[in-house]
Protein backbone atom coordinates (compact mmCIF):
# COMPACT_ATOMS: atom_id res chain seq x y z
CA UNK A 1 0.00 0.00 0.00
CA UNK A 2 2.90 2.36 0.62
CA UNK A 3 5.03 1.39 -2.39
CA UNK A 4 3.82 4.35 -4.46
CA UNK A 5 3.81 6.87 -1.61
CA UNK A 6 6.36 9.68 -1.81
CA UNK A 7 7.04 11.51 1.43
CA UNK A 8 7.63 15.24 1.15
CA UNK A 9 9.04 17.17 4.06
CA UNK A 10 7.54 20.49 2.98
CA UNK A 11 3.90 19.25 2.81
CA UNK A 12 1.80 18.73 5.92
CA UNK A 13 -0.26 15.54 6.30
CA UNK A 14 -4.06 15.87 6.13
CA UNK A 15 -7.11 13.63 6.19
CA UNK A 16 -9.05 12.71 3.05
CA UNK A 17 -12.66 11.46 3.15
CA UNK A 18 -12.93 9.05 0.24
CA UNK A 19 -16.74 8.78 0.34
CA UNK A 20 -17.11 12.33 -0.95
CA UNK A 21 -15.79 13.62 -4.30
CA UNK A 22 -14.31 16.68 -2.57
CA UNK A 23 -12.58 14.42 -0.03
CA UNK A 24 -14.07 16.56 2.73
CA UNK A 25 -16.12 14.92 5.45
CA UNK A 26 -19.75 16.04 5.65
CA UNK A 27 -22.54 14.45 7.69
CA UNK A 28 -25.02 14.58 4.82
CA UNK A 29 -22.76 12.52 2.58
CA UNK A 30 -22.19 9.95 5.30
CA UNK A 31 -25.93 9.58 5.94
CA UNK A 32 -26.52 9.16 2.22
CA UNK A 33 -23.89 6.42 2.07
CA UNK A 34 -25.30 4.53 5.05
CA UNK A 35 -28.94 4.70 3.98
CA UNK A 36 -28.22 3.74 0.40
CA UNK A 37 -26.65 0.45 1.57
CA UNK A 38 -29.33 -0.42 4.10
CA UNK A 39 -32.18 -2.76 3.24
CA UNK A 40 -35.39 -0.78 2.72
CA UNK A 41 -38.00 -1.10 5.43
CA UNK A 42 -41.68 -0.33 5.26
CA UNK A 43 -42.31 3.20 6.52
CA UNK A 44 -43.28 3.23 10.18
CA UNK A 45 -42.97 -0.51 10.79
CA UNK A 46 -39.54 -0.31 12.40
CA UNK A 47 -40.93 2.33 14.78
CA UNK A 48 -43.67 -0.01 16.00
CA UNK A 49 -41.21 -2.31 17.74
CA UNK A 50 -40.07 0.69 19.81
CA UNK A 51 -43.35 0.39 21.67
CA UNK A 52 -43.90 2.60 24.70
CA UNK A 53 -45.20 -0.40 26.67
CA UNK A 54 -42.09 -2.48 25.94
CA UNK A 55 -38.78 -2.09 27.84
CA UNK A 56 -36.19 -0.26 25.77
CA UNK A 57 -33.72 -3.16 25.74
CA UNK A 58 -36.42 -5.46 24.36
CA UNK A 59 -37.44 -2.90 21.78
CA UNK A 60 -33.81 -2.66 20.71
CA UNK A 61 -33.61 -6.43 20.35
CA UNK A 62 -36.79 -6.54 18.24
CA UNK A 63 -35.51 -3.70 16.05
CA UNK A 64 -32.21 -5.52 15.50
CA UNK A 65 -34.04 -8.78 14.83
CA UNK A 66 -36.11 -7.27 12.02
CA UNK A 67 -32.84 -6.19 10.41
CA UNK A 68 -31.22 -9.61 10.94
CA UNK A 69 -28.61 -8.18 13.30
CA UNK A 70 -28.98 -10.54 16.26
CA UNK A 71 -26.24 -13.12 16.89
CA UNK A 72 -27.88 -16.22 15.49
CA UNK A 73 -25.47 -19.01 14.65
CA UNK A 74 -25.70 -18.24 10.93
CA UNK A 75 -24.74 -14.63 11.61
CA UNK A 76 -21.89 -15.67 13.91
CA UNK A 77 -20.49 -17.92 11.19
CA UNK A 78 -20.73 -15.07 8.71
CA UNK A 79 -18.75 -12.89 11.12
CA UNK A 80 -16.16 -15.66 11.63
CA UNK A 81 -17.01 -15.76 15.33
CA UNK A 82 -17.65 -19.53 15.33
CA UNK A 83 -16.58 -22.36 12.98
CA UNK A 84 -18.66 -22.96 9.82
CA UNK A 85 -19.91 -26.28 11.16
CA UNK A 86 -21.39 -24.53 14.22
CA UNK A 87 -24.32 -22.98 12.38
CA UNK A 88 -27.00 -25.55 13.22
CA UNK A 89 -30.18 -24.52 15.03
CA UNK A 90 -30.19 -24.67 18.83
CA UNK A 91 -33.54 -26.44 18.61
CA UNK A 92 -31.83 -29.59 17.36
CA UNK A 93 -33.78 -29.75 14.11
CA UNK A 94 -30.62 -29.96 12.00
CA UNK A 95 -31.28 -26.80 9.95
CA UNK A 96 -29.11 -23.71 9.72
CA UNK A 97 -29.99 -21.25 12.47
CA UNK A 98 -31.01 -18.12 10.62
CA UNK A 99 -33.31 -15.63 12.32
CA UNK A 100 -36.26 -16.60 10.14
CA UNK A 101 -35.73 -20.29 10.83
CA UNK A 102 -35.14 -19.96 14.58
CA UNK A 103 -38.20 -17.85 15.33
CA UNK A 104 -40.59 -19.18 12.70
CA UNK A 105 -39.44 -22.34 10.95
CA UNK A 106 -37.93 -24.43 13.75
CA UNK A 107 -40.12 -27.35 14.80
CA UNK A 108 -39.36 -26.57 18.44
CA UNK A 109 -39.18 -22.78 18.79
CA UNK A 110 -41.48 -22.02 15.86
CA UNK A 111 -44.27 -24.10 17.38
CA UNK A 112 -44.68 -21.42 20.04
CA UNK A 113 -46.69 -19.36 17.53
CA UNK A 114 -49.21 -22.18 17.15
CA UNK A 115 -49.71 -22.17 20.92
CA UNK A 116 -50.00 -18.38 21.00
CA UNK A 117 -52.69 -18.45 18.31
CA UNK A 118 -54.61 -21.06 20.30
CA UNK A 119 -54.30 -18.92 23.42
CA UNK A 120 -55.59 -15.83 21.59
CA UNK A 121 -58.19 -17.90 19.72
CA UNK A 122 -57.09 -16.46 16.39
CA UNK A 123 -56.00 -17.96 13.09
CA UNK A 124 -53.90 -16.58 10.26
CA UNK A 125 -51.54 -17.86 7.60
CA UNK A 126 -48.10 -16.88 8.91
CA UNK A 127 -45.26 -15.72 6.73
CA UNK A 128 -41.87 -17.40 6.83
CA UNK A 129 -40.17 -14.00 7.02
CA UNK A 130 -39.96 -12.18 10.34
CA UNK A 131 -40.64 -8.75 8.88
CA UNK A 132 -43.83 -9.88 7.16
CA UNK A 133 -44.81 -11.99 10.16
CA UNK A 134 -44.64 -8.93 12.42
CA UNK A 135 -46.82 -6.93 10.06
CA UNK A 136 -49.38 -9.73 9.75
CA UNK A 137 -49.57 -10.46 13.47
CA UNK A 138 -49.78 -6.78 14.44
CA UNK A 139 -52.54 -6.02 11.93
CA UNK A 140 -54.76 -9.06 12.12
CA UNK A 141 -57.69 -9.01 9.75
CA UNK A 142 -61.00 -8.57 11.53
CA UNK A 143 -59.48 -6.99 14.64
CA UNK A 144 -60.24 -3.35 15.51
CA UNK A 145 -57.45 -0.87 14.86
CA UNK A 146 -56.99 -0.01 18.53
CA UNK A 147 -56.05 -3.64 19.25
CA UNK A 148 -52.97 -3.48 17.02
CA UNK A 149 -50.88 -2.02 19.84
CA UNK A 150 -51.68 -4.98 22.05
CA UNK A 151 -50.80 -7.51 19.38
CA UNK A 152 -47.50 -5.69 18.82
CA UNK A 153 -46.72 -6.09 22.52
CA UNK A 154 -47.58 -9.80 22.42
CA UNK A 155 -45.40 -10.31 19.30
CA UNK A 156 -42.40 -8.62 20.92
CA UNK A 157 -42.96 -10.57 24.15
CA UNK A 158 -42.99 -13.78 22.10
CA UNK A 159 -39.74 -13.22 20.23
CA UNK A 160 -38.09 -12.08 23.49
CA UNK A 161 -39.21 -15.25 25.32
CA UNK A 162 -38.05 -17.46 22.44
CA UNK A 163 -34.64 -15.78 22.33
CA UNK A 164 -34.08 -16.04 26.08
CA UNK A 165 -34.98 -19.73 26.11
CA UNK A 166 -32.77 -20.33 23.07
CA UNK A 167 -29.84 -18.81 24.98
CA UNK A 168 -30.72 -20.79 28.08
CA UNK A 169 -30.62 -23.94 25.96
CA UNK A 170 -27.19 -23.11 24.54
CA UNK A 171 -25.44 -21.82 27.65
CA UNK A 172 -27.17 -23.82 30.40
CA UNK A 173 -28.21 -26.98 28.54
CA UNK A 174 -31.82 -26.30 29.50
CA UNK A 175 -34.61 -28.43 28.07
CA UNK A 176 -36.92 -26.37 25.88
CA UNK A 177 -40.67 -26.71 26.29
CA UNK A 178 -42.82 -24.55 23.98
CA UNK A 179 -45.64 -24.61 26.53
CA UNK A 180 -43.34 -23.04 29.14
CA UNK A 181 -42.33 -20.37 26.63
CA UNK A 182 -46.03 -19.65 26.10
CA UNK A 183 -46.51 -19.16 29.84
CA UNK A 184 -43.60 -16.70 29.84
CA UNK A 185 -45.20 -14.80 26.97
CA UNK A 186 -48.44 -14.54 28.93
CA UNK A 187 -46.67 -13.36 32.06
CA UNK A 188 -44.33 -10.85 30.38
CA UNK A 189 -47.03 -9.31 28.18
CA UNK A 190 -49.35 -8.95 31.20
CA UNK A 191 -46.62 -7.26 33.25
CA UNK A 192 -45.75 -4.84 30.45
CA UNK A 193 -49.39 -3.90 29.92
CA UNK A 194 -50.31 -3.64 33.59
CA UNK A 195 -47.25 -1.58 34.54
CA UNK A 196 -47.86 1.04 31.87
CA UNK A 197 -51.63 1.43 31.83
CA UNK A 198 -54.49 2.34 34.11
CA UNK A 199 -55.02 -0.49 36.64
CA UNK A 200 -56.48 -3.45 34.81
CA UNK A 201 -60.05 -4.55 35.23
CA UNK A 202 -58.82 -8.14 34.85
CA UNK A 203 -56.23 -10.06 36.81
CA UNK A 204 -53.55 -12.34 35.44
CA UNK A 205 -55.85 -15.37 35.66
CA UNK A 206 -58.33 -13.67 33.32
CA UNK A 207 -55.51 -12.64 30.98
CA UNK A 208 -54.21 -16.19 31.03
CA UNK A 209 -57.60 -17.62 30.05
CA UNK A 210 -59.38 -14.94 27.99
CA UNK A 211 -56.94 -12.33 26.63
CA UNK A 212 -59.28 -11.04 23.92
CA UNK A 213 -61.85 -10.12 26.57
CA UNK A 214 -59.23 -7.86 28.12
CA UNK A 215 -58.44 -6.39 24.72
CA UNK A 216 -62.18 -5.75 24.33
CA UNK A 217 -62.29 -7.28 20.87
CA UNK A 218 -64.89 -9.98 21.59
Amino acid sequence: MLSNVVLQDNIQDYWRWLLDPTHVYIVRGTCRFLTSHAEPMVDGVHKNVWHKLVPSKVGLFAWRLLQDKVPTRANLVRRNAIPPNGNLCAGGCGNIETANHLFLGCNLFGSVWYLICNWLDISFVPSGLLFDHFIQFSNLTGMPRYSHNYFQVIWVASIWAIWKDRNNCIFNNAVIDPHIILEKVKQVSFLWLSSNRIPLAFGFHDWWRHPLLYLDVM
